[in-house]
């Protein structure tokens, strides 16, 4: 009788701690079976996908193929995007492993273009997702308020991605990193006259300071 009350008393507590746990299971519509991985983003102005592979994604790739306990690699070379992706075995700690791409970066950046400085991406899992959209003029730029020339609707359409359309997807939830890929930068062309300069007693440093 006291083998069976026991018995008895050891399946109760059993039963009791498993309610428990199943209460404590975390619970999720879509749970994250994603493995742990890293993503390089590098920014490449004016570059081809071809030239983009060959000056920046090869490079990287050659350097982050020895991290340790990478299972696997992938890259992507757009126009003017390289992104590479790492994946690493179950139970490897993020961090760390950021970290060691982190230095492999570092190694690797003597032998890429000096312009381009590989970023990690934030720390995301497999369900975020990686949203590519155009900005361009609507009606095939017909306004007499849009310029003619291409070159000039590009440096527009940074612009206006860059000062207004940027900061508002910045603040929508769920979005991490915001990148910006083609278009020009807007430059300013200064043709300064020595002799003027001279008589005003000004200097190219001083204009460039007043411009810059």
């Amino acid at each position: 009788m006291d083998h069976a009350r026991g018995v008895i008393l050891v399946l109760v507590a059993t039963v009791l701690v498993g309610l428990y746990s199943f209460t404590r299971l975390p619970v999720d519509a879509v749970p994250d079976i994603s493995p742990v991985q890293v993503q390089v983003n590098t920014l490449v102005k004016g570059l081809a996908p071809e030239e983009v592979e060959k000056q920046v994604t090869f490079p990287l790739e050659t350097e982050l193929a020895g991290v340790p306990g990478m299972e696997e690699i992938r890259s992507l070379s757009k126009f003017g995007l390289s992104q590479i992706t790492l994946i690493f075995r179950d139970g490897t700690d993020l961090f760390r492993a950021r970290q060691m791409i982190s230095e492999k970066i570092q190694a690797a950046t003597p032998s890429l273009p000096s312009d381009v400085a590989p970023r990690l991406a934030p720390m995301v899992t497999g369900l975020g997702e990686i949203v590519f959209y155009t900005v361009d003029f609507k009606g095939g730029a017909q306004s007499p308020d849009i310029p003619h020339d291409r070159s000039e609707q590009l440096m527009e359409l940074k612009r206006i991605h860059d000062l207004l359309i940027k900061p508002r997807l910045r603040s929508v939830p769920g979005v991490a990193e915001i990148n910006t890929i083609g278009g020009k930068e807007r430059q300013l062309l200064v043709l300064a006259s020595p002799e003027k300069l001279a008589g005003a007693g000004l200097s190219f440093r001083e204009i460039r300071d007043v411009v810059a």
